[in-house]
């Protein structure tokens, strides 16, 4: 994986920290998977410490542990966006209530590489934390997560993924046996489409040109709607957009907008096609290679500040681009009830692929979910 010189300095120095622990202290005490220096994929540095013993403000967990652990967190988010905001809250959660003993270095903007090459370094252990779209995209077991037209708003959404049910549990040893740990997944607004064609119904969206993930579900759905998907490199969208190689491209409205990609279309298209459900997750060796303690202050920190924060400042965070899009002169058209169960229905080749790579169980699961999330 080709890796840049800010990940090489960070290494480095983490390899010098691990280097000088190995000297001084016996490995630290493990739960659930081998210890940091036995643990080649792990990717923690730990040394012996000489912090007090945390408080416990807030209803934190009383940290005991003195071991110091370094975590590199890479995403591919912009600085402006809920995702990095909500990756300081935890930085900030973490180094406090550790007492200085956990830091996090966060590299936003795909400093250390493409959504691919984060997830490879994820699974590696080269990083220990990194953050972004779930689906497909991370890997075909968790194709699910692509199914269109599955909800109507971010709160049933939320309700489908509760920590307490069947669903979100069968998610997190999806995860495991990627060698990931799930540490949150939530629910961040819609894929919308944007558009320099006018489309006002399902029918119009025939034919039209659209820029859409590199996945064969996502181009399974928008073929079923008539249109001409193209696959684009993310990088290469603003281009291909401003060029004419596609008229269309479909994002969180935040995305649109912290990638200036509005500048080159007319028209928002509210077809809520597809949750972009954001996830956290650390490698896993690395996680069990923590002390008990530490885990369950990562825990913590999610559920109780990262996690509500991420929500909250996603829905604000889109409902500021979206009225930024309406200031700059685009229209936006929102399809009706109607448009949008006829999308369902035609989409059901795209729920019958995900079926054959995911199987029965996730599906059933899904539909479960949906069912007592509509209430």
């Amino acid at each position: 994986m080709k890796m840049k010189k800010v990940l090489a300095a960070a290494l480095t120095a983490a390899l010098a920290l691990s280097l000088a622990g190995c000297l001084n202290q016996a490995p630290a005490n493990n739960n659930g998977g081998g210890s940091a220096a036995s643990n080649n994929n792990s990717g923690a540095s730990q040394s012996a410490g000489t912090s007090t013993p945390a408080p416990n403000p807030d209803g934190a967990p009383v940290i005991t542990s003195t071991d110091k652990v370094e975590m590199i967190w890479s995403h591919n988010a912009a600085v402006t966006t809920a995702g990095h905001k909500a990756a300081e809250k935890f930085k900030e959660a973490m180094e406090q209530y550790s007492g200085g003993n956990i830091t996090v270095t966060l590299y936003p903007n795909g400093e250390l590489g493409t959504v691919p090459e984060n997830d490879q370094a994820l699974r590696e252990g080269t990083i220990q934390i990194s953050s972004g779209t779930t689906g497909g995209l991370v890997d075909p077991s968790l194709s699910y997560f692509d199914c269109p037209n599955l909800v109507d708003s971010n709160e049933q959404a939320k309700a489908m993924l509760d920590r307490s049910g069947e669903l979100y549990q069968y998610t997190e040893e999806v995860y495991a046996g990627i060698g990931m740990k799930m540490l949150s997944i939530v629910p961040g607004g819609f894929r919308e489409t944007s558009s320099n064609k006018p489309v006002r119904s399902y029918e119009e969206l025939a034919g039209l040109k659209i820029r859409t993930l590199e996945n064969p579900i996502a181009i399974s759905y928008w073929q079923s709607w008539g249109c001409n998907p193209t696959p684009v490199t993310f990088s290469e969208l603003y281009i291909a957009l401003q060029q004419g190689l596609v008229e269309a491209q479909e994002n969180a409205y935040d995305t649109i907008v912290a990638s200036k990609l509005y500048e080159q279309q007319k028209y928002i298209i509210n077809t809520h096609h597809v949750i972009m459900w954001s996830g956290m997750y650390m490698n896993l060796d690395f996680y069990n290679s923590l002390p008990a303690d530490y885990q369950e202050l990562i825990n913590w920190v999610v559920a109780e500040i990262y996690e509500p924060f991420l929500y909250e400042e996603s829905i604000k965070a889109n409902d500021e681009a979206l009225q930024t899009m309406k200031d700059a002169g685009l229209e936006v058209i929102d399809f009706t009830a109607e448009d949008l169960a006829k999308m369902r229905q035609a989409a059901q080749p795209a729920y019958d692929l995900i079926r054959q790579t995911v199987g029965d169980e996730p599906m059933e699961l899904i539909a479960a979910a949906q069912a007592a999330a509509a209430g």
